[in-house]
C-alpha cells in the first residue's frame, strides 16, 4: 500500500513538474506566465462564487441578523415581504394537522343491529312457547331453526338461550350495552383503516350534527368486544348476570358503522391550502426598518433583503449588467488582494513567483483556509456559537513554515482583507485575523521539531484569549458571554496548530517544499541512504560529513540556511555508492581502476554519480532542495586530470565539454558553498604539511579558481560572502589538522 501511494505521489509531482529525473530550472516561458495568471483569475473567481454563495448578488455591506444597525433606514417605497418556501410548507403542514380526519356515522347499521337483536328475541320466545304447547317441535329442531337464521351464534350459546327463562332481561341489557357503550361513538373495522397523523382529533359526522373526539377513544371491532365485557361486568355488580353467556350472544351483533371519508377530508385540506396567502407582511413607505444602535433581528433582515431585491429588479429594467454589479465588485476586490500578493512575490520573492507549483501550493493553502472558515460559518449559523471559532491561524502557520515569515505575514494581511470583504466589511474579523495571524507567523518562524508546535499552540491560544478579552470589554459584553468566547478562542488556538501538523507533510511531499522539520529528519545519520553510504562507500561518507560541517559553518557566517547547507552536503555524493571503487577516497591504497580505462570513459563514470545520485534521492523521496546539491556541487567544472591525460595520450585537442560535469552551476548560496567546501575538503587531504598558512592559501586558491572559471556566476554570493566563507573554512580545517603533543615512547621513558 505504501509503495502504491509513493508511486501515486511521484506521478502527481511529475504532473506538476515539481521534480523529474533531471533538474527543473525556473520556467520563464510564455506558457508558464499564462498559467500563473490563469491560476490568479481562476482562484479569484472560485472564491468569489463559492464562498458564502447565498449572498452573491447582495451588496457587500448589507447588514445581517445579530449585527448592530449603523444608521436609521426608512422604507423608500412599499415593501412586500413574501413567505419563504419553508414557511409555506410549514403552514401547509399546520393546516393538515389542524383539519381532523372525517368519519361518517352510519346509523342504518345500528338500526339493523337492533332489528336483528329484536328478531332473535321474538324467535326464541316464540320457540319456547311452542315447545310448551306443541309436542311435535323438539328442542333440537328449535336449535336448528335458530342456527340456520343466525349462523354466527355457537350451538352452546343457542342451547343456553333456549333454556333461559329471563329472555327479556338478556336482551334489555344487550340493547343497553350496544346503544350506550358500543355505538355511542361507533365502531371502526380496524385501527389500520385510519391513516397515521400527528393530529389526534377525529371529526365524526352524524345525520343531525357532528362532534370531535380523540382518535384513541374510537373502537375497532376487537376493542368493542373488550368494552362489551367491561360494560357487562359493571351490570353484574348490580344485577347478577352470567357475563360470559351475555357476551357470547352480544358479540355476534357488533358490526362496524364508521366510514372514513378521505374525499371530503382532502377537499377541505386543499381548500384551506388554496386560501394561504404568500405575503408575510407589507411595509409602508417611510416606515422605520432599522434604528441606529439596535441589534438587527430576523424580520428586519428579511425586509432589507426584499428591499434590495426590488431595487435590483428596478435596476435590471435599466440594463442587465446592474444585476451582476455586486458579484463583479466582490470578484474585483478578491482579485485585487491576490494581485498585491503577486506583486510582492514578483519584486521580493522571485524564487516563489517563478515556481508555478509553489504558487499553486500557496493558493491551495488559501483555499483550505477559506473552506474551513466557511465550514465553521455554516456550523455557527446552525448552532449560534461565535465567530471566534474561525480557524484563522491555519494559513499563517502553514505559509510561514512552508516558505518564511515574510510571506506568512503578507498572506495573513491578504487573508484578513479577504475575510473582511467576504464578511461584509466586518472590521472585527479582519482585525482578529491580523493580530492572531501575525503572532502565529512570528512563533512559527523557526520550527525545527514537531514539539515546537506546543509553543505555537500556547501563544495562539493566549493571543485569542487576550484579543477576545479586550474586544468584548470594549463592546460591554456581559461577563458570562465573553468568558464563553474566551473558551472558544483557547480551544481554537490549541486545535489549529495540531491540524497544521497533519497537513504540512502533505504539502511538503507533493510540492517538494523543504521545511526545517524535514531537514532535521534528513540530518539523522541513521537515514537509510546515509547508512548505506557509510557501509558501501566509507571514504565518501566521511568526506560528506566533513563537507557538511564546512558548509554549515560557512552558511552561518553569511546568513544563509545552515541546516539546508549541512543536509545537502550529507547527500551530495550518494551517487558514488553505486560504484564506490572508482572514486579515490574509497580505493584504500589499491590500484586505481581508472588506469585500465580511457580518459573519456573515466570522465563518464565520474560524471554518472550526479545523475545516479539524483535518481537514488528521488526513489528515497528526498526533497528537491536537497537533490539540487547533488547536481550543483560540481557545476560544469572541467575534469582537468582526465582532460590533460587525454591530451598526453595523443588524443589531440579534444573538446573540453566532453570532460565537464553536466551541471547546472550553483543557483543558491547554499549549493555554491557546497561546491567550494567539496573542493576544499578534497584538496586539503593532499597537503603534506597542513600549516594554517598553507591551509589559508589552499582555500583562497580554490575559491579564486571557482570564481574565475565562472562557476559562481549564477548564485548570489558576493566577494564579501566569499571572504567570510574562506574564514569559516579555515577555522574548521585548521582545527581538523591541529598538532598534538608527541607522547614519549617506552625507550625514551626508560632512559
Amino acid at each position: 500500500m505504501f509503495s502504491f501511494l509513493l508511486k501515486f505521489k511521484r506521478r502527481i509531482k511529475r504532473l506538476l513538474k515539481v521534480q523529474t529525473g533531471e533538474r527543473q530550472l525556473a520556467n520563464r516561458s510564455m506558457h508558464s506566465k499564462t498559467f500563473k495568471f490563469l491560476m490568479l483569475i481562476l482562484f479569484s473567481v472560485l472564491v468569489g462564487v463559492f464562498y458564502q454563495s447565498e449572498s452573491l448578488y447582495e451588496p457587500l455591506d448589507m447588514q445581517r441578523k445579530g449585527e448592530i444597525a449603523r444608521e436609521d433606514i426608512l422604507a423608500p417605497f412599499e415593501i412586500t415581504v413574501y413567505k419563504t418556501e419553508r414557511e409555506l410548507r410549514e403552514e401547509k403542514e399546520d393546516i393538515e394537522l389542524s383539519i381532523p380526519f372525517i368519519i361518517d356515522y352510519d346509523s342504518s347499521v345500528v338500526q339493523n343491529v337492533e332489528i336483528q337483536l329484536n328478531s332473535l328475541a321474538s324467535l326464541v320466545d316464540s320457540l319456547q312457547k311452542t315447545l310448551e304447547t306443541d309436542s311435535t317441535l323438539s328442542e333440537s329442531l328449535s336449535i336448528q331453526i335458530i342456527s340456520k337464521r343466525y349462523p354466527m351464534l355457537s350451538l352452546s350459546a343457542i342451547e343456553t338461550v333456549m333454556k333461559d327463562d329471563s329472555l327479556h332481561l338478556l336482551f334489555r341489557h344487550l340493547k343497553s350495552v350496544l346503544q350506550n357503550d358500543i355505538y355511542k361513538l361507533g365502531v371502526l373495522p380496524d385501527h389500520f383503516s385510519l391513516p397515521e397523523s400527528r393530529n389526534k382529533n377525529i371529526l365524526i359526522r352524524y345525520k343531525n350534527g357532528q362532534r370531535i373526539v380523540n382518535r384513541s377513544k374510537l373502537n375497532s371491532e376487537a376493542n368493542a368486544n373488550v368494552h362489551m365485557v367491561e360494560a357487562l361486568n359493571r351490570i353484574n355488580e348490580t344485577d347478577s348476570i352470567d357475563v360470559k353467556y351475555y357476551h357470547r350472544i352480544g358479540k355476534v351483533f357488533i358490526q362496524p358503522n364508521l366510514r372514513i371519508n378521505m374525499g371530503d377530508y382532502n377537499r377541505q385540506v386543499q381548500a384551506e391550502i388554496a386560501s394561504i396567502s404568500k405575503i408575510k407582511e407589507t411595509v409602508e413607505q417611510n416606515d422605520i426598518i432599522l434604528s441606529a444602535g439596535k441589534r438587527i433581528n430576523e424580520r428586519q433582515e428579511r425586509i432589507l433583503r426584499e428591499m434590495i431585491h426590488i431595487q435590483q429588479a428596478q435596476a435590471v429594467e435599466e440594463g442587465w449588467l446592474a444585476t451582476f454589479i455586486p458579484l463583479l465588485a466582490r470578484m474585483f476586490l478578491i482579485l485585487s488582494s491576490f494581485i498585491v500578493l503577486y506583486f510582492f512575490l514578483y519584486y521580493f520573492r522571485q524564487d516563489i513567483y517563478r515556481s508555478n507549483p509553489k504558487l499553486l501550493a500557496l493558493f491551495l493553502v488559501f483555499a483550505l483556509q477559506l473552506f474551513l472558515v466557511n465550514l465553521t460559518e455554516i456550523a455557527n449559523s446552525g448552532f449560534d456559537l461565535s465567530h471566534y471559532i474561525y480557524p484563522i491561524a491555519l494559513l499563517p502557520i502553514m505559509v510561514t513554515i512552508l516558505f518564511d515569515a515574510e510571506v506568512g505575514i503578507l498572506s495573513t494581511f491578504v487573508l484578513a482583507f479577504l475575510l473582511g470583504v467576504l464578511h461584509r466589511f466586518d472590521f472585527s474579523i479582519a482585525f482578529m485575523t491580523i493580530i492572531v495571524g501575525t503572532i502565529a507567523c512570528f512563533t512559527s518562524r523557526h520550527v525545527r521539531m514537531r514539539s515546537e508546535f506546543f509553543r505555537i499552540m500556547y501563544s495562539t491560544a493566549f493571543t485569542f484569549a487576550l484579543f477576545i478579552l479586550l474586544m468584548e470589554n470594549l463592546r460591554l459584553t456581559p461577563n458570562e458571554d465573553y468568558l464563553l468566547d474566551i473558551g472558544y478562542g483557547i480551544i481554537n488556538g490549541m486545535i489549529v496548530p495540531l491540524l497544521a501538523i497533519g497537513l504540512l507533510p502533505v504539502f511538503e511531499s507533493i510540492f517538494s517544499i523543504t521545511t526545517d522539520i524535514t531537514l532535521l529528519e534528513l540530518s539523522d545519520l541513521n537515514h537509510p541512504l546515509l547508512k548505506r553510504l557509510s557501509l558501501e562507500a566509507p571514504g565518501t561518507y566521511h568526506h560528506s560529513i566533513i563537507v557538511g560541517t564546512l558548509t554549515e559553518s560557512a552558511a552561518k557566517a553569511i546568513g544563509a540556511n545552515s541546516l539546508l547547507a549541512r543536509v545537502g552536503a550529507y547527500f551530495h555524493d550518494i551517487g558514488k555508492m553505486e560504484i564506490p571503487e572508482y572514486f579515490v577516497e574509497n580505493q584504500l591504497g589499491l590500484k586505481s581502476k581508472h588506469e585500465e580505462l580511457t580518459p573519456s570513459m573515466s570522465s563518464i563514470i565520474l560524471s554518472s554519480h550526479v545523475k545516479k545520485g539524483r535518481m537514488l534521492g528521488e526513489e528515497a523521496d528526498i526533497p528537491d532542495d536537497v537533490l539540487n546539491f547533488i547536481e550543483e556541487h560540481h557545476g560544469t567544472m572541467l575534469q582537468s586530470y582526465f582532460y590533460n591525460k587525454a591530451i598526453e595520450q595523443g588524443m589531440g585537442e579534444v573538446a573540453a565539454n566532453k570532460f565537464r560535469y553536466p551541471g547546472p552551476k550553483p543557483q543558491t548560496p547554499e549549493t555554491g558553498i557546497a561546491m567550494l567546501a567539496d573542493a576544499v575538503e578534497a584538496a586539503s587531504r593532499t597537503l603534506d604539511d597542513p600549516k594554517p598558512a598553507r591551509i589559508d592559501s589552499l582555500i583562497q586558491r580554490i575559491i579564486s579558481d571557482r570564481f574565475e572559471s565562472g562557476e559562481l556566476d549564477e548564485c548570489p554570493l558576493t566577494l564579501k560572502d566569499l571572504s567570510k566563507i574562506k574564514d569559516a573554512f579555515s577555522k574548521i580545517l585548521i582545527g581538523s589538522f591541529h598538532h598534538r603533543i608527541k607522547y614519549p615512547s617506552k625507550e625514551d621513558v626508560s632512559r
